[in-house]
């Protein structure tokens, strides 16, 4: 269902869902793993959140057997960031949320973020005689960059109580400890994340005056 342009909007929101992660470290074969994230935000405007998101889930990627290094590596990781998001609703005027199509970009979104990575690793960093440097736990900062869409279902009253949300988010890290290995010459690691969740929406009302 499409939202029409609403003065009131709710200042909280919680939401919840899954997806899955792949890693771009530096073992060349990369893995789809499971990885799931619980977001609150609070809402400057219908458009504006600032918020706390945890995520927790698996990072994979090489090949004991087909990696020419006999590498490989399972990262049973958890995050915790703050994010802001903008979305395109910022912009756009009530009057032009009439046409559909402006509606439906109001509601697409960027945002980043600042957090820490908590790894835990479990690798092969002994195969045969190789052997390779790193450590099998580790916590470094990290920046997520968000792209993605909340599809809000209006109730009867015209305000959003729910939304679907999409999200897309690559995470770069400032260190090498995302897949255990650390190289004489390497570069920073990073992962995506492609989700599917729902929100909730609750709390005291706002009233946005520009709309």
């Amino acid at each position: 269902m499409l939202s029409f342009a609403q003065n009131n909007y709710y200042k909280f929101s919680v939401g919840a869902g899954a997806g899955g992660a792949m890693a771009f470290a530096d073992l060349n074969k990369k893995k789809i793993s499971f990885a799931g994230y619980a977001t609150v935000d609070y809402h400057f405007t219908p458009y504006v959140t600032l918020g706390l998101e945890g995520q927790k889930g698996e990072l994979a990627g090489g090949d004991i057997l087909f990696d020419p290094y006999n590498r490989q590596f399972i990262n049973s990781y958890l995050t915790g960031t703050v994010n802001l998001k903008v979305s395109m609703g910022e912009f756009i005027s009530s009057q032009q949320r009439r046409i559909p199509f402006f509606d439906f970009l109001s509601n697409v979104y960027g945002g980043i973020g600042l957090g820490i990575i908590n790894n835990k690793i479990s690798n092969v960093r002994y195969y045969d005689v190789n052997y390779y440097p790193g450590e099998d736990k580790s916590t470094e900062e990290i920046v997520p960059v968000n792209i993605g869409i909340n599809i809000p279902m209006v109730n009867q009253w015209g305000y959003t109580r729910y939304a679907f949300n999409i999200n897309w988010q690559t995470t770069f890290t400032f260190g090498e400890g995302m897949d255990g290995y650390t190289p004489v010459v390497g570069k920073n690691d990073m992962y995506s994340f492609l989700s599917a969740g729902v929100k909730l929406y609750f709390g005291p009302m706002g009233l946005d005056k520009r709309r």
